[in-house]
């Protein structure tokens, strides 16, 4: 990265920090080692141990900070923000991955994922007001639903393949390969990846909503869709939202299903069941919407690299 390119990433960060110091948000820094973690199947992670006099503790590093925050957010802190390292293992080193990478998550309280589409907004406009050579975004931001997505990408009635035996009749109908035990969500995913996202480079920016509630989140969910939205910029992914999940037996739930999901993960670690209870716990998780948006994808878009290896100092393709 060359003296210009890192004076201008010192800038992203530095006005990202003002944007929300400015709207109100507390800033928060949380370990990114820790010794549970929410289980995600469709994530590996990074295990390591904590060694002490009084024996050997497996510790982990954090995918995201969401375990932390909300934690925060039960105990009453408001609207946060936070700028971390995170990590994800087992991922193809390539244009959009590495290992380590720079996370920006921000709750806000009394907000669903609709209002916080505005939030991001007024981030990006911020940035175009402060940056050189940001691309020409335009606001309001262009939103398509998962639905919408499915019938102009690839000619199919999400509606209709919201059973496991729906899916599994339009992926053959389309010539996709399935597998006799194949889930409901592996032939979404691998429905989305071959017939609509790459269709979504066709778009500048583009916020896609409301994604099946059978793809598992922390989202709320209603008629069979999850409270969510993801930004895609030329095709690529650069930030996820929900409506936060508050009820204690749904969060519950999650963490059992998707606990036992985990153990067909090549990594285990100790799962965060204290989740669940935070719902029922003094005053509570609050109604709140939270945004996970990663930093370096999002620079790399602002730049026009290729690849995020070209905007990250010491990328862990070029370290040995």
């Amino acid at each position: 990265m060359n003296a210009r390119l890192l004076a201008k990433r010192s800038r992203y960060l530095s006005m990202t920090r003002e944007f929300f110091t400015c709207r109100g948000y507390l800033e928060v820094e949380t370990p990114i080692l820790a010794p549970y973690l929410i289980p995600e199947p469709s994530i590996e992670v990074f295990r390591t141990e904590h060694l002490h006099r009084g024996g050997v503790r497996e510790s982990y590093l954090i995918p995201s900070p969401e375990l932390w925050m909300k934690r925060l957010l039960a105990q009453g802190s408001g609207d946060i923000f936070q700028i971390t390292k995170s990590f994800r293992n087992l991922e193809f080193l390539g244009p959009y991955h590495n290992p380590e990478f720079t996370l920006l998550e921000w709750y806000t309280v009394g907000h669903g994922y609709l209002d916080s589409i505005g939030v991001l907004e007024a981030y990006l406009g911020f940035l175009s007001g402060g940056l050189d050579d940001v691309p020409p975004w335009r606001f309001p931001l262009p939103r398509m639903t998962m639905r919408e997505a499915f019938a102009e990408h690839a000619r199919l009635d999400l509606d209709d393949m919201l059973s496991l035996r729906g899916i599994r009749h339009q992926a053959r109908r389309l010539g996709l390969e399935v597998h006799r035990g194949a889930s409901w969500e592996e032939l979404f995913n691998g429905i989305f990846l071959a017939r609509v996202e790459p269709r979504l480079s066709e778009h500048e920016a583009l916020v896609l909503l409301d994604y099946p509630a059978a793809v598992p989140t922390t989202a709320k969910s209603r008629n069979g869709y999850a409270e969510r939205w993801e930004l895609y910029m030329k095709g690529v992914e650069i930030a996820n939202c929900y409506s936060e999940e508050t009820s204690s037996p749904k969060l519950r739930r999650f963490i059992e299903r998707e606990s036992e999901r985990k153990r067909g993960c090549r990594i285990q670690h100790r799962v965060d069941r204290g989740l669940a209870e935070l719902a029922s716990a003094g005053s509570g998780l609050p109604e709140c919407s939270g945004t996970a948006l990663g930093m370096d994808r999002l620079f790399m878009v602002i730049c026009g690299a290729k690849s995020i290896d070209k905007v990250i100092l010491f990328p862990f393709s070029e370290t040995g």
